[in-house]
């Protein structure tokens, strides 16, 4: 299936599918390297492989621009509506501040953890994003090669431009799989199957698709080039003919039932946003509830996932892990949603800037940078180790500044 600007601009559930992710990218011209491209018109997209240098991943989105074509770089970068809730997931952040202990006599920091049964190397994983086709010639190749080099996790996207296989093949790191459900049943069970058959450990649902939001850097560039994508996943099944975008745009509780009963997978939900529907999670029998609000594409005035962190990992109460994403910028943020009770967190957009800029080396090179800056904020805080990190680790910002000096 091939997939083209129109599509992203227009089509509900297409553009959902597509604008789930951490963003697409264009680039320009580079020299190709030795890496054979994608199923896909990639001639404008980077090909890239490279070693990067970063002082802070806030950088990134600057010189990615310098290599993306306007239109991709907005698509990319930009959020819906008025883009209030993609700068409240930065924002939220900083109304927490860390409760450093010095003196602690902490020589080291153990960054290591495990997530469903997976060991990584730090509690930072990477998010399902599709169509990065546009980002890099390889497509998710480079991201899911970057992320198993620097020993984590990587979700993959129902609509990648490579198969599930072909991706899961990149790389011995553990996977989850991300599925946009089909309004197919039956390619919506193969894809399921296939996961299962291929080696992924868990499946990730994302709720908030059910139709596309207002992305509008992208609409006033929509005279842009962007290449046409093709879909990676399509149907194997004799008689199946559903599509991985033509998605089941009224998701109900039913369909996590279904996901677990097809793949026999632990299964997670993306995009919980309170306590209420945490606890409608649970009883729907999720291995792990997500904390997100699409970086900021879908529905915008939502809040930050940061800021509902308390509440629903109160709601949880240990029973699953929680994760989180958005804004994650810092080895700062990481430590304050894991002190805040998130298990792991989740990253997108460095990722792909990474990816753009230097392929599977440049994506490595954000694992690195940020486990090495979670490492450093560890060691100051006093915290040995992952578990160490606790609630009492930060206070409420306002509280601090409350505090009588005098």
């Amino acid at each position: 299936m091939s997939f083209n600007r129109r599509n992203l601009l227009f089509s509900s559930t297409g553009a959902a599918a597509a604008l789930s992710i951490a963003g697409q990218t264009l680039a320009q011209k580079s020299p190709a390297e030795s890496i054979p491209p994608t199923p896909a018109n990639t001639s404008s997209v980077p090909n890239n492989e490279k070693k990067i240098n970063i002082v802070t991943l806030r950088d990134l989105e600057a010189e990615a621009q310098k290599v993306m074509a306007p239109f991709g770089f907005a698509y990319v970068s930009g959020g819906a509506g008025d883009e209030w809730t993609m700068r409240e997931n930065m924002a939220a952040f900083d109304r927490w501040v860390i409760n450093a202990e010095f003196m602690n006599g902490t020589g080291s920091a153990d960054t290591s953890t495990t997530i469903l049964g997976s060991k990584i190397s730090y509690p930072v994983i990477t998010a399902p994003m599709g169509n990065q086709g546009s980002v890099h010639a390889q497509g998710d190749i480079p991201n899911v090669k970057g992320a198993g080099t620097a020993g984590t996790l990587y979700c993959v996207s129902s609509v990648a431009q490579q198969s599930l296989e072909d991706i899961a093949a990149a790389t011995d790191g553990p996977k989850w799989f991300q599925l946009y459900v089909p309004r197919d049943r039956g390619f919506a069970r193969e894809l399921l199957h296939r996961a299962k058959a291929t080696g992924y450990k868990a499946i990730i649902i994302t709720a908030d698709v059910d139709v596309t939001s207002n992305r509008e850097r992208s609409v006033r560039l929509q005279g842009a080039a962007l290449p046409n994508l093709s879909m990676g996943n399509v149907p194997k099944t004799p008689g199946v003919t559903g599509n991985a975008m033509d998605m089941k745009g009224d998701m109900s509780w039913s369909d996590i039932d279904f996901a677990r009963q097809e793949s026999g997978l632990p299964v997670i939900i993306k995009s919980i946003l309170s306590a209420k529907q945490a606890r409608q999670a649970l009883q729907g029998g999720v291995a792990a509830v997500w904390l997100s609000n699409h970086g900021g594409r879908q529905l915008d005035n939502s809040p930050a996932p940061t800021t509902m962190l308390p509440s629903v990992v109160a709601a949880v109460r240990g029973r699953v892990p929680v994760i989180i994403d958005g804004g994650i910028l810092r080895g700062q943020d990481v430590f304050r949603a894991l002190a805040l009770g998130a298990s792991v967190v989740a990253i997108g957009r460095p990722t792909l800037y990474g990816s753009a800029l230097g392929g599977a080396e440049g994506v490595e090179a954000v694992h690195t940078h940020l486990k090495n800056e979670l490492n450093m904020v560890m060691r100051l805080a006093g915290t040995p180790d992952v578990k160490s990190i606790k609630r009492d680790s930060v206070e409420r910002a306002e509280a601090f500044l409350a505090v009588d000096i005098t």
